[in-house]
């Protein structure tokens, strides 16, 4: 793939892409029941980029000439280089075997995988001809670099299952793993975990007494683990055990020329290892009323110990950031619901309706963080909680007068009616933090969640007479947001989008307005969390619809189609939500590139 786009400046900016892959795999049946699967796979990845930037005189309006555009000058050519190869390796085997009312099957396997990733740089100014890219052809400093990273993984792992007159059923699963990630002596970790499912509907003495009202019903436990090797993004994160040195050039003099100086790398943990997950979960499937209602329902905990993140908070007279460390635990518990209702009426109108929600919290159970400082996380922290001030506007001179001391939340500015006005929640005369502690919150306190609770959805479908309807519903029942800077700021800086919603400012005429008085000195007031611009984040959509003919067969085949369907599709039609116009609550950045309404209207014919 080649790509080449010219810059407003007159430079060009070229991309080569190679991106190979083949995977080859092969399977084997030495005995009944018994296969063999073995595959490779090989991804190879290059890039190319090379930059010319030229440089361009800037003139005055009266055509008199300035100086060199300040963006170009040095003007430079630059070349940068990326290769990346993968390879996977995996065996497996699989055995099954059925001996009268017990089933067997066994399956043992082998994976490898491993990553290299190598990069070069190289860039020089001052080119002699402005036109010609050539680093030959410049005079300016040279600048080269280059890396060189990679990963490696190794695991075996097993699978036994067991079932007994389809009644019992019993899974066991075992893996080892070990990752360069980590050093030596932690590099490895063993992660087994068990299912157990007891079909009660089988049973003569449940289904006998129910007059077969469950035309199936299952209960379900199971316990395990899981490792988690990934402990940030790129190849900085392949070595967190290493303290790696930093190379550059002084600031200052020395015999009259600047020396290279080697930098001390950062602090690291000598024990850093695999993050571990381990779960139990209860869970219940049943069908009833002759198979047309259909259900399924769990509830887990899940635990993370050894969470990679800053360990103990060291004093700041350190000079250097907190080593990462396996320093944190967090539990998570939740459930989930789904019932499928599916159903066709005398008429042959068919159709069925499935709704589904679940919930989750997450708290943490294990932290450094012996003062609980809100300026970091601390033991029995809910995550995606929002602490600020309560808040409400100054209406009066008179209220001004009479309101403690704001001059830590606000700024110290000097305030005049239709200002922000915080609540003294402990009543000691001044609104502040506190020590910003647990113990001692000032006057925050926790105003809100943003952790998206009782995520649900719903969706319809329906047939009859070659008439067909599809819809499909999402939602969130509870969640806390916060009123992003694009709709708080009334005047911003050169970078900030003023929005409408912010047009409801307060003044002498609009005494009930949603926003402060507009004005330039506004302090820090605004930027403060505050229940004042705490938004209720719940919402429902109506992500899909689609509605279609099918024309009957008889008119179709005379003009020899096998089957000729006209439908009409939209998505995202329309969303009943608590925010302001433009800011979608389903999205977790409110700046991303909104969701798109779409409507479309087709054919599809099968010949």
């Amino acid at each position: 793939t080649n790509f080449a786009a010219v810059l407003e400046d007159g430079g060009d900016r070229r991309t080569t892409k190679n991106d190979f892959w083949n995977t080859a795999a092969i399977e084997i049946k030495p005995l009944e029941g018994l296969s063999v699967k073995m595959d490779y796979t090989f991804n190879y990845y290059a890039q190319h980029n090379k930059n010319h930037m030229k440089s361009f005189s800037e003139y005055g309006a009266n055509g008199v000439y300035l100086q060199e555009f300040q963006y170009t000058d040095p003007n430079y050519v630059y070349e940068y280089q990326n290769n990346d190869t993968y390879n996977a390796f995996n065996l497996v085997g699989n055995y099954e075997k059925t001996l009268g009312k017990h089933y067997f099957k066994v399956m043992v396997g082998y994976n490898q995988e491993s990553k290299h990733v190598r990069s070069f740089y190289a860039e020089r100014d001052n080119l002699i001809n402005n036109d010609l890219p050539s680093m030959n052809n410049a005079t300016g400093e040279r600048y080269v670099g280059n890396s060189d990273d990679s990963w490696a993984t190794r695991s075996g792992f097993a699978r036994i299952n067991y079932t007994f007159n389809d009644r019992y059923l019993v899974e066991l699963n075992g893996r080892y793993d070990l990752s360069s990630k980590f050093p030596k002596n932690d590099r490895a970790v063993f992660n087994p975990s068990f299912s157990l499912g007891w079909r009660l509907s089988e049973e003569e003495w449940f289904s006998e007494p129910t007059n077969r009202f469950f035309d199936d019903l299952k209960i379900r436990a199971s316990y395990g683990s899981q490792a988690n090797q990934a402990l940030g993004s790129g190849p900085s994160s392949w070595y967190a055990y290493l303290s790696t040195y930093g190379t550059g050039t002084s600031s200052y003099l020395f015999g009259g020329q600047q020396v290279r100086v080697i930098g001390p790398g950062s602090l690291v943990s000598n024990t850093v290892t695999w993050e571990k997950v381990t779960q139990w979960d209860l869970g219940l499937d049943f069908t009833i009323l002759n198979s047309r209602l259909t259900g399924t329902f769990d509830y887990y905990q899940r635990k993370t110990t050894g969470m990679l993140g800053t360990g103990k908070l060291l004093p700041n007279i350190l000079g250097m950031t907190e080593p990462q460390e396996n320093a944190s635990d967090l539990k998570t518990y939740g459930w989930e619901l789904a019932l499928t209702w599916n159903d066709r009426l005398e008429n042959g109108l068919h159709y069925s309706v499935g709704f589904n929600i679940a919930d989750a919290q997450a708290k943490i159970t294990k932290f450094d963080n012996p003062t609980n400082s809100l300026s970091s996380h601390y033991v029995g922290e809910k995550l995606g909680e929002i602490w600020g001030y309560e808040s409400t506007i100054f209406q009066t001179a008179e209220d001004i007068a009479n309101a403690p001391d704001q001059s830590q939340v606000d700024g110290g500015i000097s305030k005049i009616p239709g200002d922000i006005q915080f609540i003294d929640i402990n009543g000691d005369g001044v609104v502040n933090n506190g020590e910003n502690t647990l113990d001692n919150p000032g006057d925050r306190r926790i105003i809100g969640n943003s952790t998206a609770r009782f995520n649900y959805g719903f969706n319809i479908t329906a047939d009859w007479k070659g008439f067909d309807l599809g819809l499909f519903f999402q939602g969130v029942g509870k969640r806390d947001r916060y009123l992003p800077n694009s709709f708080r700021w009334q005047y911003g800086s050169q970078w900030q989008v003023p929005t409408a919603y912010a047009n409801d400012y307060w003044s002498e005429s609009n005494r009930d307005a949603y926003f402060p008085v507009a004005r330039f000195n506004g302090g820090t007031a605004l930027g403060q969390n505050q229940t004042r611009y705490l938004l209720d984040g719940s919402y429902l959509r109506l992500k899909s619809l689609s509605f279609g003919y099918t024309l009957p067969e008889t008119l179709t085949q005379k003009a020899y189609i096998q089957k000729a369907r006209i439908y009409f599709t939209a998505e995202n039609l329309f969303t009943i939500k608590h925010t302001p116009e433009g800011f979608d609550p389903e999205l977790d950045n409110p700046y991303a590139y909104p969701q798109q309404r779409a409507l479309s209207i087709g054919v599809n014919l099968t010949f």
